[in-house]
């Protein structure tokens, strides 16, 4: 008896524990995700981490006209920017284990470099921001 009651409290607690991973997984109309590379987004949230001397994403597929959080995870043990000119778009300098974010809406198509600006940085720290229709 202790047994079958032990077995259905770990049951019920697996359930509670899966809960929001369900929920987030919920269906719904079209998710956010489909205008960005990969796995990079949660809705229209792009995270790249700097690390190594290297970003994680060197291609970010966006929607013109809609507005994503961008935001740069700094792993490493240095400074790092982000910064795709053509675009506007600028993450400033990020300290070592902090992050920093930015609203960001491309205006428009095309693909576009972005770099960490730090002098020398450039060389290994690149990618392609893609922006379509």
């Amino acid at each position: 008896m202790k047994r079958a009651r032990r077995s259905l409290l770990v049951v019920a607690a697996l359930m509670l524990l899966a809960l929001p991973v369900l929920a987030a997984c919920g269906g719904g109309g079209g998710g956010g995700n489909e205008g960005n590379g990969g796995d990079q987004a949660a809705g229209n949230k792009i995270t790249v981490t700097a690390q190594n001397m290297s970003f994680d994403q060197t291609e970010i597929n966006l929607k013109k006209g809609q507005t994503y959080t961008i935001e740069l995870v700094n792993n490493d043990s240095v400074q790092h920017d982000l910064a795709a000119e053509q675009l506007g778009l600028e993450i400033g300098l990020t300290d070592p284990g902090k992050s920093t974010s930015v609203e960001f809406t491309p205006q428009q198509t095309g693909d576009f470099e972005f770099i960490c600006t730090v002098p020398g940085h450039s060389a290994t720290m690149k990618g392609t921001i893609r922006v379509t229709e």
